[in-house]
């Protein structure tokens, strides 16, 4: 059976170990010199894209800017641009969040985007790039945040008006708003008849509650209701806290792990559970969070940032652009 170049890197990666990174990255980074196939191997493997929306020509084009790396063509290494592209679609824009982007019939629910695509594809095109994966993040005996090479995440999409937007994906989430906020309180606070909007009153643990977003309007009624000082400041943090805040966290490549299932002999790359590009920790994530945030349903700390992020089903090609560092300057003595 003849095999088009275009799919071989992922032949070959099945049947490389993760120890061998270089070869992974050397089969991948081979593709620059071969010409893109326009379909995969043979009859047998054509590839079924009708559940996906067609790509606009605009994000078409920035996707040939590189060489497929699977036979789905969702995932491109351009190594003259330093990054790795993935065609992707919009899976729920106002969700807490787990994932920024989930492979795909995974955890849609609770990702931005989902990739139709191998998470060990992504994995290898990131060490075509030359670098090298770092640790994932681990829970016991305490808590260390994921570690490894910073990734620079962008999205391109084609807005309602059919321009071409671009923009660094930490705008399409923000500090989770949509839960409840808490403070301590004796009693429930005289003159104020509870519930009233988001405001209630838990007699078993003694706190005064409020959910979601707290408008100004909302906060100055709630402060002239009762001048209690333990309510007085109660509101004003349940106003403060519940605000929208941008996410700052930057995300690393740490590369998940590799695993043996009890009664299995063949290893397994634990990303493929679907944890490509997380927002909350996973051990099994490729691509964290540098920081602590929490996947507890309920208490998740990020969201999908409703009305920034476009509607479901939007095609959007992901830029995964790996932070080029200076080389530190040499002195050299006269």
């Amino acid at each position: 059976m003849k095999i088009q170049r275009s799919i071989g890197v992922v032949v070959v990666m099945v049947l490389v170990p993760f120890w061998a990174p270089a070869l992974w990255a050397q089969k991948a980074a081979d593709q620059e010199n071969s010409s893109p196939a326009t379909a995969d191997a043979s009859e047998n493997e054509k590839v079924d894209l009708s559940a996906m929306a067609p790509l606009p020509e605009a994000l078409k084009k920035l996707m040939q800017s590189g060489v497929p790396l699977n036979p789905h063509q969702t995932v491109v290494l351009d190594k003259k641009k330093n990054r790795v592209l993935l065609h992707t679609e919009v899976a729920c824009e106002d969700c807490p969040l787990e994932m920024l982007c989930c492979l795909e019939q995974t955890k849609e629910h609770e990702s931005i985007l989902w990739l139709r695509s191998k998470a060990f594809v992504v994995h290898a095109g990131l060490l075509a790039l030359g670098i090298e994966p770092g640790k994932p993040a681990t829970f016991t005996p305490e808590f260390k945040a994921s570690s490894g090479p910073t990734i620079k995440i962008f999205v391109n999409w084609m807005d309602d008006a059919g321009k071409l937007q671009r923009k660094n994906v930490q705008e399409w989430m923000r500090h989770t708003v949509s839960r409840y906020y808490s403070q301590k309180l004796a009693a429930p606070p005289a003159g104020v008849k509870i519930p009233l909007m988001e405001l209630r009153y838990d007699p078993y643990n003694k706190e005064i509650l409020w959910f979601g977003h707290m408008s100004e309007k909302q906060r100055d009624k709630l402060l002239t209701l009762n001048k209690d000082d333990a309510y007085q400041a109660a509101i004003r943090s349940f106003y403060r806290d519940s605000q929208s805040r941008p996410m700052e966290a930057e995300f690393v490549f740490a590369g998940s792990y590799q695993y043996v299932p009890e009664g299995l002999t063949q290893k397994l790359y634990a990303a493929e559970g679907g944890q490509l590009i997380c927002v909350a920790n996973f051990a099994s994530a490729m691509i964290d969070v540098r920081e602590a945030s929490s996947a507890d349903d309920g208490g998740q700390s990020y969201e999908a940032w409703a009305g920034r992020v476009p509607a479901r089903g939007t095609p959007v090609v992901v830029e995964l652009v790996p932070e080029i560092k200076p080389e530190p300057k040499v002195e050299t003595k006269p």
